[in-house]
């Protein structure tokens, strides 16, 4: 097999096993688990699946920028996990740029259908809301 363009590695290191070490393509992250049922502190693997989806979300609506000539705009997406049968992300998309009705509706069409929400949208609910605010 080549080597993969994306990898990831969790490893639960000895003593008490409360530490998973993720590794995503280098960069590795500590995911503690409480002793008690509690939340955990720091990354958690519904975060980094979160993390996922914002910043996948996040270059999609950069290129649809850059495609259409929209000058530079600071983009921000968050994400929250809401546990429960079925399961639901809820995706808010910030921008400042200057968008008719129809770039509007293109961009909310590219974020319903970037790589990782495709891949998670038979999974799970993603209810996305786009703010876009004109400059000035």
């Amino acid at each position: 097999m080549d080597k993969p363009a994306v990898w990831a590695r969790g490893r639960l290191a000895d003593g008490d096993g409360r530490v998973v070490c993720v590794d995503v393509n280098g960069l590795s992250v500590d995911c503690a688990v409480p002793a008690e049922h509690g939340e955990p502190d720091g990354a958690t693997s519904y975060g980094l699946l979160a993390a996922s989806l914002s910043s996948c979300t996040a270059m999609s609506v950069r290129t649809f920028l850059q495609r259409f000539g929209v000058d530079g705009s600071a983009v921000e997406v968050d994400v929250a996990f809401e546990p429960g049968p079925p399961p639901v992300l809820h995706r808010r998309v910030g921008l400042t740029a200057d968008l008719d009705t129809d770039h509007r509706a293109q961009l909310s069409a590219v974020v319903d259908s970037t790589p990782v929400t495709v891949l998670l949208q038979d999974a799970l609910v993603i209810v996305t809301r786009l703010d876009v605010v004109a400059p000035g």
